[in-house]
């Protein structure tokens, strides 16, 4: 009788064993999962900031474009 509970008890702690192996596992497969999604939003922001620099030198050369048609409206009504 009681090697059959100390048997069960074995395959109990065994369980437990294999259960807490498969958790270990799986938070070490969610940690790298992890890693690889930071990294993927990192590179995402690093694409936006670039789109928006690109942005804001667009709009500053289309800002010069616009003084530059404006100087040129002026003149041509002086000579006109």
């Amino acid at each position: 009788m009681l090697e059959a509970s100390l048997d069960l008890l074995q395959v109990m702690v065994q369980r437990l064993l294999d259960g807490q192996m498969t958790l270990r596992d799986d938070i070490h497969d969610m940690r790298s999962r992890l890693t690889s999604l930071k990294r993927a939003v990192l590179a995402s922001r690093r694409d936006q900031a670039s789109d928006a620099e690109r942005v804001a030198h667009v709009q500053e050369q289309m800002d010069r474009l616009t003084d530059r048609i404006a100087r040129i409206e002026r003149r041509l009504e002086i000579a006109g």
